[in-house]
């Protein structure tokens, strides 16, 4: 099937050629130049009629029969195929041209090309519609009709003339109106109506009354192939409606300009209070540091790995004899516990395993069992009894004591570091309280010791081991 042009593609339905089925009887006649049907010529061969298509002779049949429907004949075997399809179409041109007059469809546009309503889509993707034109379907009578008269290079089945002006009609039997006449019509701004008869029920096309209003007044039929007034109707309600999009278009994009430099303000005036934050911060860090000034400084010098490789070697030495002695009256598990140290452990200054195993002499292995004691009361006490690190000691209290503020002030801060410090120093910082803690759990380990529910920190001296 030839496709119709885009602009008319949903005014003629591409239903496709749908020709009448096959057993359909020839329903009407050809004699004198005039199409009949059965009812109006004598019986049988009488008739004088001949074949729309093939030109042989028909004989009228069945036109007083309760049975069978009135229909035409051929006399003689023919292969002849189309002779129902042509009279339809001669009769339905007759009908038109017999009674002056026919129902012309209401213009609905095109869905895809050409809604109605015409629509259009502003830059926030909201759908709007224009002003809905307005063609219904009406009565038209016929002023002039001439059938197959030539147009310039095309020929429609009628030319009739309303009071609008020159009408067009196509009969469609077989075949939709071709792409190329459609092009030609809507060029030159005529009128075309299609009359669709290609699925004309058998009971209709053999009953002359129905067929005549199949013809003239069935409003499911028919369509508009061009109708010049509508789609310039429908253009001026879509040009007014591309503008008034237009206008909001404007509207938006002026608002999203507002917005934006509203949003670039708001972000400029977040620069400038983040650079004054920056700058308060930098002073408050420069104020907060300067109190910590020497301590830093001798935070490199006294962490430095070679340095405390050195003063462990040195502690080591000078505590032999008095470790040695201490270990030789302590029982194994004593000795397990207390020789291992964590690497902070030198912070003391002492040897680690002689500060761990005088620690463990005063609060367990000189008390008895039931005796409690707590992980502070270890830490103060060993800081008491030997010349610990004090710019350290300093440095890491004030890391604990600032995240100890931090948690009072509703931050859920869990790393021992504060923000006046960079990480390096931080992370040189020496725990005082780790040292502790682990020689309390290697204690506990080996059941010389066991922590309470409460307070933190609470231990009790267990009875010692059998080994």
């Amino acid at each position: 099937m030839d496709t119709i042009p885009e602009l008319f593609s949903l005014c003629n339905p591409p239903a496709g050629s749908r020709p009448v089925r096959r057993g359909f009887r020839v329903p009407f006649g050809l004699r004198d130049g005039r199409v009949w049907a059965p009812a109006e010529v004598a019986r049988g061969k009488s008739c004088d009629c001949v074949c729309p298509a093939c030109l042989t002779p028909l004989a009228a049949k069945a036109q007083s029969s309760q049975a069978k429907r009135p229909h035409f004949a051929h006399l003689a075997q023919t292969d002849c195929h189309s002779g129902c399809e042509t009279g339809i179409h001669l009769r339905a041109k007759q009908v038109i041209e017999d009674r002056r007059e026919l129902l012309l469809p209401a213009w609905i546009g095109d869905l895809l090309e050409m809604p109605n309503p015409p629509q259009a889509w502003d830059d926030r993707g909201q759908l709007h519609q224009g002003r809905k034109v307005e063609v219904p379907a009406q009565r038209a009578g016929l002023l002039e009709v001439e059938q197959e008269c030539w147009l310039g290079t095309y020929k429609p089945d009628i030319y009739a003339v309303d009071d609008t002006g020159e009408l067009l009609i196509e009969i469609r039997v077989t075949h939709a109106v071709d792409g190329e006449k459609a092009k030609r019509v809507q060029a030159r701004g005529h009128r075309m109506i299609e009359i669709d008869l290609s699925a004309l029920d058998r009971s209709v096309a053999h009953d002359p009354d129905a067929f005549e209003q199949a013809v003239l007044f069935e409003l499911a039929n028919r369509t508009w192939i061009s109708c010049p007034q509508a789609i310039e109707d429908w253009q001026a309600s879509k040009e007014a409606l591309d503008q008034q999009v237009a206008e909001r278009n404007r509207g938006l994009a002026e608002q999203d300009n507002l917005a934006n430099q509203a949003v670039r303000k708001h972000r400029e005036q977040e620069g400038c209070d983040a650079r004054d934050k920056a700058g308060r911060r930098a002073y408050m860090r420069q104020l907060e540091r300067s109190k910590h000034a020497n301590d830093l400084v001798l935070l490199i010098e006294l962490t430095e790995p070679t340095r405390i490789a050195r003063v462990l070697s040195e502690y080591q030495r000078t505590a032999e004899a008095r470790v040695s002695g201490l270990l030789d009256h302590a029982i194994p598990p004593v000795q397990s516990a207390c020789l291992c140290t964590h690497p902070d452990a030198w912070i003391f200054g002492v040897d680690p395993g002689l500060w761990q195993l005088m620690a463990y002499d005063h609060f367990v292995g000189q008390r008895r069992a039931g005796y409690r004691f707590n992980q502070r009361d270890v830490a103060t006490w060993v800081r008491t009894k030997f010349p610990y690190e004090k710019p350290l000691y300093r440095l890491f209290i004030t890391q604990y004591v600032k995240r100890l503020e931090a948690r009072q002030a509703g931050f859920k801060k869990r790393r021992l570091a504060y923000w006046a410090f960079t990480d390096e120093e931080n992370a040189l910082i020496p725990s005082f309280y780790e040292p502790i803690n682990t020689l309390m759990e290697r204690l506990a380990y080996a059941q010389l010791i066991k922590y309470l529910p409460s307070p933190t920190g609470e231990c009790v001296v267990l009875a010692p081991p059998g080994s």
